[in-house]
């Protein structure tokens, strides 16, 4: 098989930390893997992937930029699944991760006519300009950008309860907003939900809008962190264990119900839809700061 062309949108190093084996967490671990009709038990390096899916012309060099990524992400998540404290720098480039992983995925249909990489760099161009610090003409600059993250964003992780698990999926990062009617508008992302382990849930949000207390998540918050997963997906769930005969029926009902994705770039535009939080499902550890006049 030729170098690289098996190109994942959802690196197995993310996946490795929702192994059926806690204890031996790698590429070549095994998952479950749930469709929304039936569960099975998947190798993790075998799950979400295309064949130059980015670029067949380059292929080696498209590969190392994501690896690089990819080692910053690991090193965050080793820091809080041994009781670490991440540095404040590891922290802005974790937020960036967050929002790579939800960019680069394969559920954003490319009809831009050129290669994957290219239609992926348009959307980290629009996200941040149109999106993040919300530039009507388009025009950001690097420095605009970090100053808008370390001025504006925070991140807390967020624990679940004792006997209650994470899920994730094809399509982990979560882009949500508390705003309704609010698919594709600038200034709408209040939150970014991450899932980075069984027990762990990395949730970045705008304080400008609302604010995070660190804490333990109700068995309520975990329902409405896994349903959003499954809402995200594209076409699957993962877990480290097998769903009981309850559990998959719920998990079948809300996949039927869903609506298919509808994301796509061109050339000259991005087509994007962020989940709605709506008051009722908000987090217990959330808190939305009163409007500015």
């Amino acid at each position: 098989m030729p170098a690289y062309k098996n190109q994942h949108f959802l690196p197995s190093g993310y996946l490795k930390y929702f192994s059926d084996d806690q204890l031996n967490c790698n590429r070549k671990s095994w998952v479950w893997r749930c469709d929304g009709e039936k569960m099975l038990r998947v190798p993790i390096d075998s799950q979400c992937f295309g064949k130059y899916l980015y670029s067949k012309e380059n292929p080696a060099e498209t590969e190392k930029i994501f690896q690089y990524r990819e080692g910053i992400y690991c090193r965050f998540v080793d820091m809080i699944r041994t009781g670490q404290e991440p540095p404040g720098k590891l922290f802005g480039d974790f937020f960036l991760c967050m929002v790579d992983l939800h960019l680069r995925n394969a559920i954003h249909k490319n009809l831009t006519g050129q290669e994957g990489i290219d239609a992926y760099n348009l959307r980290i161009n629009m996200f941040l300009a149109r999106i993040l610090v919300c530039k009507s003409d388009g025009d950001f600059s690097i420095p605009t950008v970090r100053e808008h993250i370390r001025s504006f964003w925070r991140m807390e992780i967020i624990r679940a309860p004792a006997d209650i698990q994470f899920v994730t999926s094809d399509h982990p990062s979560v882009f949500t907003t508390c705003r309704n009617s609010s698919s594709s508008s600038s200034g709408a992302l209040h939150l970014i939900l991450l899932p980075i382990d069984l027990n762990n849930v990395a949730v970045a949000f705008d304080k400008r809008f609302l604010w995070l207390n660190k804490g333990i998540a109700t068995p309520r918050d975990m329902d409405t962190f896994n349903v959003g997963q499954i809402q995200n997906a594209e076409s699957c769930i993962y877990s480290s264990r097998f769903f009981g005969e309850q559990e998959l029926r719920s998990v079948q009902t809300i996949f039927a119900k869903k609506n298919p994705p509808n994301c796509e770039v061109t050339a000259e535009s991005w087509k994007l839809t962020m989940q709605y939080l709506p008051p009722e499902h908000h987090f217990s550890f959330m808190r939305l700061k009163p409007p500015r006049f």
